[in-house]
């Protein structure tokens, strides 16, 4: 088995949100990254406390993240979530997912990019939201002591 990657106890973090699956509310998505730019964690909230979508989707970036600590690659877990006809993801999990690969080879965003606020191509079919936050001065801590 492979061993697990540690995330530093204070690291990068970027937030976005997402809509997914026709419900009324909007679910956010909070990135982990280490230190070479390789996403390592995920949270995601959304829902009242207590709902079964909110633990879902919380339990599923659990899933993510650690999969991610053990060497897991985005594109693989993208192969492996179900889909529907038109090949859109069939839970937030799976949205969560395809939001992500983009940025899976990619290092967080530096001072020296734009925040994005845009639509990208795709959206409309996805129902996947805008960008509300890329904030690159935010560091997430594990509440580990230093």
């Amino acid at each position: 088995m492979t061993e697990r990657r540690v995330l530093p106890q204070k690291r990068h973090a970027e937030t976005f949100e997402i809509a997914w699956g026709g419900f009324d509310r909007r679910f956010a998505v909070t990135l982990g990254f280490y230190p070479d730019g390789s996403i390592g964690e995920v949270f995601i909230t959304g829902g009242k406390s207590g709902q079964e979508i909110e633990a879902i989707a919380r339990d599923g970036a659990v899933a993510i993240s650690l999969a991610l600590q053990y060497g897991a690659r985005i594109d693989s877990l993208l192969n492996a979530i179900t889909r529907d006809e038109r090949g859109n993801p069939s839970s937030i999990i799976g949205a969560v997912l395809d939001r992500m690969a983009p940025l899976g080879s990619q290092t967080p965003l530096d001072e020296s990019q734009p925040v994005r606020s845009e639509r990208t191509e795709g959206d409309a079919m996805t129902g996947y939201g805008p960008v509300v936050s890329l904030s690159t001065d935010q560091e997430q801590s594990d509440g580990r002591a230093e």
